[in-house]
């Protein structure tokens, strides 16, 4: 008997799983393709988190999984028109399916530089949720630093995400002196100095002191320059 409930727990299971979820990513190929004629949005199919916790028959990981597979459907060109109060809902039930996934999060960024309206700007809410998740992360909220300078013109933003991903541990020394470069960007010498001198005070690594003085003597060819 345990043979059993073992072959139908890690084969039958997953079977079921699939094909139910192969359903599914047949409606998010419909969904994501069609529109309807009142929303200006195209229409993004919404999963229902209880449901799909019974529906995934125990087994939420390789859920998650397929379901941010799915998201790769969708055509990126087309990713301004989608629904992003939808696209949302959607990632959100993936990521609470297995809060381990950081798929969605990836894709949130990707999709975020294509609509910079306000429904846009809702996914930076949603990366909010990754900080939590992954604070030891730092490549997402560097992504992120560098989709809301680019493409959202918003300095501000970008240096509270280049801050995060500046003090997430395992940082590469580049990420790590990112504020000071924005802040010198900015023409805010002042503060990517303070930034910097706090920095090198607290470094040991060799490669990120190197760094971090070679964007002090930047700073210091643009002052003799005033």
């Amino acid at each position: 008997m345990p043979a059993k409930k073992d072959i139908f727990k890690k084969v039958l299971l997953p079977c079921a799983l699939l094909i139910l979820l192969g359903l599914h990513a047949f409606l998010v190929d419909v969904g994501w393709k069609g529109s309807e004629s009142k929303n200006q949005y195209k229409v993004v199919p919404k999963l229902n988190l209880p449901w799909m916790k019974f529906v995934s028959l125990d087994q939420d990981r390789f859920a998650s999984l397929l379901l941010s597979l799915y998201l790769l459907s969708a055509h990126p060109v087309d990713c301004y028109e989608w629904d992003y109060k939808g696209l949302l809902n959607y990632m959100r039930v993936i990521t609470r399916l297995d809060p381990y996934n950081k798929g969605p999060f990836f894709f949130a960024v990707y999709y975020m530089s294509y609509r910079k309206d306000s429904d846009g700007r809702l996914i930076f809410n949603y990366l909010e949720e990754a900080q939590d998740k992954f604070p030891d992360d730092w490549k997402l909220p560097w992504q992120v630093s560098y989709v809301a300078k680019i493409r959202f013109k918003d300095d501000d933003l970008a240096y509270q995400y280049a801050l995060k991903a500046a003090h997430a541990p395992y940082a590469p020394p580049i990420v790590k002196i990112l504020p000071a470069i924005l802040k010198r960007n900015l023409g805010d010498r002042e503060s990517a100095l303070a930034y910097l001198t706090t920095l090198r005070d607290h470094s040991k690594d060799p490669k990120e002191i190197e760094a971090i003085d070679e964007e002090l003597q930047r700073l210091s060819r643009g002052s003799l320059r005033k």
